[in-house]
């Protein structure tokens, strides 16, 4: 069942579908029985703890999308259950969302709730004109509501965030300066420049892309070569779906290739690092880095521009942060980058490394205002309390 509904519907159909990077969803029936089947078992141990009492219940991303209205619709359902949803990918236009022939019953899946959120406000309103063409249901823009089925719900942005200050007290540890020392020892990295990226191994977040434009960057500003090391930690993701077998092979081949094509002595451009770091080296990796590369294809929010932010205790990094990523709107400032363009991203590297010390320390320190103050407490409360409004 597993591979139907999580590797299966969710992650090959509703995954690419949302994400809309020119990566064909598979739209297969056994997939959509395995999915809805899979909701159903949700459905039944949500109605299985609620037992009968008043409840509140928070419904987690596009997991899970059917499952709202089979416990709204439950005939062993005794009192009213106020319940909510958190869709934490992109939600995309509606005539691509369409494209999905079971939009309709997920859409209805989605307006059983009193609240939805999404990340930002461009979300909201392709969910609002998906649901007003699907299923007719009287929008208001404005107001962000959805009436349906004699029920009003409420559509609004809630921009995830991390926890700021665990990270900021962690990379100020002691065990973290050591991993620091180890990384720039002469024995390991002793060049000038060091670049990081931090990603799960998947299609959208724009990897192969930024590899080539490391190897452009370093065929057009040779100077940078035996002088610059970009630092890749993949996580692997999925790996039972063959898209994500074919990138991770990919991936592979275009760092050999690219070390073998500039390689000096003991100086490779590209040290990949293929697992989940430890987190001391997470963040010393952070700490270390002139600049953090995230290269979404697109992403909903994208929490490690965030984490490096609250991990550059001394202000010293500089962050290139594709424009098809949530985090841009609240990270005003960043050198921001179209994934695509493999010799405007090579820019962006040089503009990154060659940014002046006070520029670059003027820019940090914004952004860890704002994620400071934007953090995921924040967005919990901020949720938590518009949810308590549909409460009657």
């Amino acid at each position: 069942m597993i591979n139907k509904y999580y590797f299966g519907l969710s992650n090959q159909t509703l995954w690419p579908l949302c994400h809309n990077v020119f990566h064909k969803p598979i739209f297969d029936k056994s997939f959509w029985d395995g999915y809805k089947h899979s909701n159903k078992l949700f459905a039944k141990a949500v109605l299985d703890e609620v037992n009968g009492k008043k409840a509140f219940v928070w419904f987690q991303d596009y997991h899970l999308a059917l499952a709202p209205r089979m416990v709204k619709r439950s005939k062993t359902l005794k009192k009213k259950i106020v319940s909510a949803h958190f869709w934490h990918i992109p939600w995309p236009s509606w005539d691509t969302f369409m494209k999905c022939p079971w939009a309709g019953e997920i859409l209805e899946g989605l307006v059983a709730n009193d609240l939805i959120g999404f990340h930002l406000k461009r979300y909201c309103v392709n969910f609002l004109a998906s649901v007003e063409r699907a299923l007719g249901a009287q929008v208001d823009y404005k107001k962000s509501t959805v009436k349906y089925d004699d029920r009003t719900i409420l559509v609004g942005p809630f921009p995830i965030s991390i926890d700021f200050d665990s990270i900021d007290r962690a990379a100020k540890k002691a065990s973290v300066k050591r991993e620091i020392k180890h990384i720039r020892s002469p024995n390991y990295i002793p060049y000038k420049f060091i670049g990081v990226g931090v990603d799960r191994l998947d299609y959208t977040k724009g990897i192969p892309e930024r590899l080539r434009a490391i190897d452009r960057f370093l065929e057009k500003y040779p100077e940078y070569q035996n002088n610059f090391v970009y630092i890749e930690a993949g996580a692997p993701s999925r790996r039972r779906i063959p898209a994500y077998m074919k990138l991770g092979e990919e991936i592979t081949e275009l760092v050999e290739k690219i070390n073998w094509k500039y390689q000096r002595g003991y100086w490779k451009p590209i040290m990949y690092i293929e697992g989940k770091l430890e987190y001391n080296k997470h963040l010393a990796l952070y700490r270390t880095a002139n600049v953090c590369i995230v290269s979404s294809l697109q992403d909903g929010m994208n929490l490690v521009a965030k984490e490096f932010v609250a991990a550059n205790v001394d202000c010293n990094g500089a962050l290139v942060l594709s424009r098809f990523a949530g985090a841009t709107e609240e990270l005003e400032g960043a050198i921001i980058i179209n994934p695509y363009d493999i010799e405007g991203l090579a820019d962006a590297i040089k503009n990154a490394l060659e940014m002046g010390d006070k520029e670059r320390r003027k820019k940090m320190e914004n952004f860890r205002d704002v994620v400071r103050k934007n953090n995921v407490y924040k967005w919990l409360g901020d949720f938590i309390s518009e949810a308590a409004k549909t409460v009657s």
